[in-house]
């Protein structure tokens, strides 16, 4: 009983985080949870646990959804699925992660840091790209966000908007994900039991985070935006390496 409550506990908090950034619960999470438990156990439930709170998260910014930026993501996330099935034969797992954690992390770093450019908007046909990558990374290592991130980073977008646009690029990759699991038996009743625990503290932290948003001025959310950029890119990189050495 006592490692469900501290699994909740640990969704709360990225929920929180979630609901400020628009992304990162399963990255403050997993780690906090990891404590009491092997993270491989989780895996199953935080794919549904994740879906859910972007469902939440979707349909309390569905007036603030930008379509030309999100319709070229939505697209690009179909043959990112296809995609995920080859990928590995080209390029070892590890290295991969290791790629998109540092590119990541150095852009967020160097946005914060040495980006002089202020209003600077990507041309929405590199939803496209950021379609692919997300579905096709979220498939094969159940992690989506970072190419979603650095697309919405730049679309000149409000942060009601950026974190629309988010939701529903994890709405569609997450969709895609637990119907894997699905299809390949990994949900179970302990997957279930978990979900049913973490899903009203998530969507209970998203609620708080949410709130505490709209104190955030648009500067600060894109300092704090590009500072969770940069803990994910370095956490990915960081753990991919241990592998790599």
């Amino acid at each position: 009983m006592e490692h469900l409550l501290f699994i909740a506990m640990g969704w709360f908090v990225g929920g929180f985080v979630n609901g400020l950034a628009g992304f990162g619960a399963a990255m403050v999470a997993m780690p906090i949870i990891s404590y009491v438990m092997d993270v491989s156990l989780l895996v199953p439930s935080a794919t549904m646990i994740v879906l859910t709170l972007n469902c939440h998260a979707g349909w309390i910014y569905r007036k603030h959804i930008e379509w030309r930026y999100t319709k070229t993501l939505l697209l690009g996330a179909i043959p990112g699925v296809v995609l995920s099935a080859y990928a590995l034969q080209f390029a070892p797992e590890q290295l991969l992660r290791f790629g998109m954690g540092a590119f990541v992390a150095f852009y967020a770093v160097w946005s914060l840091f040495f980006e002089k450019k202020e209003g600077r908007v990507i041309n929405p046909a590199w939803g496209y790209v950021a379609g692919v990558m997300s579905s096709s990374l979220g498939m094969a290592f159940s992690f989506n966000g970072p190419p979603l991130a650095v697309y919405t980073a730049y679309c000149g977008c409000p942060k009601n908007a950026v974190k629309a646009i988010l939701s529903a690029g994890f709405i569609l990759t997450g969709v895609l994900i637990v119907s894997t699991q699905v299809v390949i038996g990994n949900i179970d009743i302990y997957a279930l039991t978990l979900y049913a625990v973490s899903v009203p503290a998530v969507v209970c932290g998203s609620k708080l985070g949410i709130y505490l948003s709209g104190f955030i001025s648009e500067a600060s959310y894109r300092k704090f935006f590009f500072v969770l950029m940069a803990v994910l890119g370095l956490k990915i990189a960081g753990n991919a390496l241990q592998f790599l050495l």
